[in-house]
């Protein structure tokens, strides 16, 4: 019978999202023996629901603020009622590219894996109603708010175990374990978008308000791969063993946001958003081939569907932003989040509810940027820095992950601005359960256009 080796109580995570996860056991029930296998399953980042994108390329440049000084349409999926802000009629949109790559040794095996993505970012419009005092501003978007790709290969040599014909009888076993050669392969691709609809207006002389639904949509594809070899000889009935899982699902769910901006002064704001929680659901199949060869090999094969969901919890953001001078901006964000709180239903094999408290925690991000405007010059330089803590604690975090960024806007005419933003970071975790440590460097470059009537 095939089975996880799992009598040491060890936790086994899934790369990135959580869809693979309810394929770790599966029971074969029609063949009279097996090999037992040891996988790990690629302790790597958490599920990447707890890490969303930056939206808005300004904001971006400047380190991720923008719950008090985002003056464009991205206020959308930053602080709806900055929304308010905005004057004129403005159509925008953006172009992403991003990039990782993700080194390091498991079970002393080496991998040094990367991956890159280009997307169409962000698709913006606004609409400043006319108004006798104040203002009142309706807006939609789309926006890519989680990238899903990923891609990740580890060989190593490490022991398992498997039930062995004694040679007497086809239904008499004996149990032998030794090192064998083992690979692990998961290529993850798909993204989510959020479709939003937002408004805002000015409740008074100082204070605006804005709410925002999004409706979140999108897809997550995965192929893991697992192979062990008997490279020693060491089994007269198997020669190896494969496991191979591939999904295909869509994901959707919904989600409001409701934001206020205050003006403490003229050159002094602050910015609070609360973000309810979201139900995320995963809905389609997959297909399962498990096999051995060797004289006593087999094989299974199954398809099955599925529908999962996972529950994200309330965030709760606050900003302020204070231009000292008509030619600087600073900004100073901070964003929470209780990632314990997560919910999992359906066939997602997460464990029970102290298993998910251990290995998801809270996380406090706080991100500080500068813009300066060139005097004289139709050019905005913009720099800053965010730190992104990992909500998943399976792996022992050595290098706390972190960004540089940098950025620049560019005002072509009266009606047609360019910006660019440019994002950097590094983080290294380990594993002792499985020596294993990994470095990942992220990048990413996003340029938007946006035009004003």
């Amino acid at each position: 019978m095939l089975t996880c080796d799992a009598a040491d109580g060890r936790w086994m995570p899934v790369r990135w999202t959580v869809v693979l996860v309810f394929f770790c056991l599966t029971i074969v029930t029609a063949v009279p023996a097996a090999a037992y296998y040891d996988e790990f399953v690629a302790p790597l980042a958490e599920i990447p629901l707890t890490t969303a994108n930056t939206v808005g390329a300004r904001s971006l440049g400047m380190g991720g603020v923008g719950l008090a000084i985002v003056d464009d349409a991205s206020a959308l999926a930053t602080n709806p009622a900055a929304l308010a802000r905005l004057r004129r009629m403005e159509l925008a949109g953006g172009l992403a590219f991003r990039g990782e790559e993700r080194t390091g040794a498991a079970f002393g095996g080496d991998f040094d894996t990367s991956v890159t993505t280009t997307d169409i970012s962000s698709l913006r419009f606004a609409y400043p109603f006319p108004t006798f005092r104040g203002s009142l501003v309706m807006g939609i978007s789309i926006d890519l708010l989680y990238d899903l790709a990923g891609d990740f290969i580890v060989s190593y040599e490490d022991s398992i175990g498997w039930n062995e014909p004694d040679g007497v009888t086809d239904s008499t076993y004996v149990f032998m374990e030794g090192p064998w050669d083992q690979t692990e392969d998961l290529l993850t691709t798909g993204g989510i978008y959020g479709f939003t609809f937002g408004a805002a207006f000015d409740a008074s002389e100082r204070v605006s308000l804005g709410a925002a639904v999004s409706y979140l949509y999108g897809n997550y594809d995965a192929d893991f791969v697992y192979t062990a070899d008997d490279a020693g000889d060491l089994s007269d009935a198997y020669e190896s063993y494969e496991r191979r899982v591939q999904s295909e699902s869509d994901v959707s769910g919904l989600r409001f946001r409701v934001g206020t901006l205050i003006y403490l002064s003229e050159s002094l704001s602050a910015g609070l958003v609360v973000e309810t929680p979201v139900i995320l659901t995963f809905t389609g199949y997959a297909t399962e081939l498990q096999r051995t060869l060797g004289s006593d090999g087999w094989e299974f094969n199954e398809t099955r569907d599925f529908q999962d969901e996972i529950g994200l919890p309330f965030t709760f953001g606050a900003g302020v932003a204070w231009n000292p001078t008509d030619l600087i901006a600073l900004g100073l964000d901070y964003h929470y989040a209780n990632w314990s709180e997560m919910t999992y239903e359906g066939q997602i094999f997460l464990g029970d509810q102290s298993e998910r408290e251990r290995a998801y925690e809270a996380t406090s991000e706080l991100r500080v940027g500068i813009e300066v405007t060139i005097p004289n010059m139709p050019l905005r330089l913009r720099g800053g820095y965010m730190t992104r803590p990992v909500a998943y604690q399976g792996l022992e975090i050595d290098q706390a992950r972190a960004y540089y960024t940098l950025g620049a806007g560019i005002l072509v005419d009266t009606s047609f601005t360019i910006d660019v933003a440019w994002i950097s970071g590094v983080s290294e975790r380990s594993g002792a359960d499985y020596d294993y440590n990994e470095r990942t460097e992220d990048c990413a470059v996003v340029v938007e256009a946006a035009y004003h009537f």
